[in-house]
């Protein structure tokens, strides 16, 4: 009944999820879905090993050039046509964490990201076109390297049946960053929309609940990195939050099936302190989530479906694209020494 139960519940998450909405233009810049990381009391000593895989696909489709050539302030001036891009970006999480005392433990956090990205450019009818300048805003390409490390204090403690996790800490201006794209393009110049980094040196908090209530495993937690000032290129990443419930039952033997829900949001980027009206203005998602995960020994092995329900991109003033982002999945290894 209970297999039954969650099957029937996934299904019907994926059936109704939506599955385009309206888009600023320049959503380029993508970042990974944040994944909650299962809090877990280590004792003095104890040291957890956690390997978290994560990945996803955008489809972005906006419009370009003018309709009036003769009347054009783009650079190029070019007639009306479509972007259609496609983005894959993939993130590889690696996660110690070390007890300390009874309570408290350090923890960090290193991620390496890759993210590649395909380009079709047609006409307003949908044949081919070539624009005058195909290489300048988007490419065929494959971008990898390491991103911002996350480095955090953490403090567990029981409070009756319920095991309580914070974290709080910094993220190290460590991944790559890039130039202004926005000033870059006003002139016709290649550019880079993709960072691997903020370049700031980041507040990061998280508070985690976890209970088991008979055979019920139930979990609440909350995230958030908060950027507060620019970069060497000007770039100041929106602030991103999530807040989530999950609630599992093992379903065959030891394996732990959950249904939950995420709520993510994400403030708008800033480049020289404005926000680009054809940049990423902010975004509110609520995902809904099935999990699965087997224990062997001091060993978990989790994987994560998650699906949007609600999907709200802020668009601004210029025209809007569409976006389309249907699915994304996470694996994660844990060992405990």
């Amino acid at each position: 009944m209970r297999r039954a139960a969650l099957v029937a519940a996934a299904a019907l998450v994926a059936i109704t999820a939506p599955r385009t909405v309206h888009a600023c233009a320049g959503c380029r810049n993508p970042s990974m879905p944040i994944s909650r990381l299962t809090a877990v009391h280590l004792r003095p000593g104890e040291l957890r090993a956690s390997a978290l895989l994560a990945g996803t696909t955008l489809n972005v489709v906006h419009e370009a050039g003018c309709p009036d050539v003769g009347n054009c302030q783009e650079v190029p001036a070019q007639p009306r046509y479509l972007h259609d891009q496609n983005i894959y970006p993939g993130e590889l999480r690696t996660i110690l964490e070390i007890g300390l005392t009874r309570s408290w433990g350090m923890e960090a956090q290193l991620p390496f990201r890759i993210t590649r990205t395909t380009i079709r450019y047609t006409d307003p009818g949908g044949a081919p076109y070539v624009p005058l300048d195909p290489d300048v805003h988007h490419r065929h390409e494959t971008l990898a390297g390491f991103g911002d490390p996350w480095l955090l204090a953490r403090f567990a403690s029981r409070w009756g049946e319920t095991l309580m996790t914070a974290r709080a800490g910094v993220s190290l201006p460590l991944g790559r960053t890039e130039e202004n794209p926005f000033a870059l393009g006003e002139f016709g110049m290649r550019h880079q929309h993709i960072q691997f980094g903020n370049g700031t040196f980041d507040p990061v908090v998280a508070l985690d609940a976890f209970r088991t209530v008979g055979k019920a495993q139930l979990a609440a937690y909350g995230q958030a990195q908060v950027s507060l000032y620019e970069n060497g290129h000007g770039f100041r990443a929106g602030s991103r939050y999530l807040a989530g419930v999950q609630a599992g039952t093992p379903i065959w033997r030891t394996l732990v099936a959950a249904l939950g829900s995420d709520v993510l949001h994400e403030g708008a980027e800033r480049w020289d302190g404005k926000i680009q009206q054809d940049g990423n203005l902010g975004r509110t998602e609520v995902l809904a989530g099935l999990s699965l995960t087997q224990p062997f020994g001091s060993t978990s092995a989790s994987l994560w479906i998650r699906v949007p329900v609600y999907r709200r991109i802020v668009t601004g003033d210029e025209p809007p694209g569409k976006l389309s982002s249907p699915l994304m999945l996470s694996l994660m290894l844990s060992r405990t020494f």
